[in-house]
């Protein structure tokens, strides 16, 4: 019973489903929108200092927040 209930999930889990792949500055900026969101201007100073610190070593090259 258990091994056809798991196959009609995985059916209709990978019928229609589209995966939409982020880039690292998208996947970033949700993080740290939602780390703004919970720790307000502060947040956004931790966020912004990080942000100039990566760009300065051109690890990646973020926008400020």
């Amino acid at each position: 019973m258990n091994v056809l209930v798991e196959t009609a999930v995985r059916k209709t889990e990978n019928k229609g489903a589209k995966k939409h792949l982020y880039t690292l500055e998208e996947t970033f900026d949700r993080i740290d929108k939602k780390f703004i969101d919970f720790y307000g201007e502060y947040g956004r100073k931790i966020v912004n200092t990080r942000r100039s610190e990566w760009n300065q070593d051109n690890v990646v090259n973020l926008k400020q927040m």
